[in-house]
């Protein structure tokens, strides 16, 4: 299978929200489902624009044919004591889990991270979210804690881990 890792651009703000607005709705372990999804595509343009001259944030693509199937994205903050941290959030179309998509965006995603001199990855996933800890653990995340009743969907609370990889 072909595929291409490269940074979203301008020109993606309609793909990107229309790939978001479907994973949004194929799993219960994201923060929102598409109704609570208010994207236009003038803002989706705004915040690539914003982010193409940024080394702490930045959105990967992983693409088949042109089409979006995953997306990998860090968010660090410019202020000299925390910029060598970034958080990161990754998405796979749930017809595509199983192909090592979700792997091979996390190993582009460190390796920018590297060449960026950006010391630690952080993320929070769901305790419950098994194939998403198998990956991070595959990739030398460890949890460093554990927050309570992060989520509330279909009257239940979940936990979720903080975890980190130091680079």
């Amino acid at each position: 299978m072909n595929y291409l890792i490269r940074e979203a651009n301008i020109e993606d703000a309609e793909n990107v929200i229309e790939y978001i607005k479907i994973v949004s709705d194929e799993t219960d372990f994201l923060i929102s489902d598409s109704s609570e999804r208010n994207f236009t595509v003038k803002k989706e343009k705004e915040f690539l624009q914003n982010i193409q001259n940024s080394i702490l944030e930045k959105m990967f693509l992983y693409e088949i044919e042109n089409k979006i199937v995953g997306i990998c994205s860090i968010e660090g903050v410019n202020k000299i004591r925390i910029k060598h941290r970034v958080d990161l959030a990754i998405t796979v179309l749930k017809n595509y889990w199983g192909n090592k998509i979700g792997e091979k965006l996390m190993d582009y995603a460190i390796g920018y991270c590297k060449s960026n001199s950006i010391k630690k990855i952080e993320l929070t996933v769901r305790i419950d979210n098994e194939r998403a800890l198998k990956l991070y653990k595959k990739f030398g995340f460890e949890i460093e804690g554990e927050i309570k009743k992060f989520f509330y969907f279909g009257g239940n609370y979940y936990n979720c881990y903080f975890m980190g990889l130091l680079l």
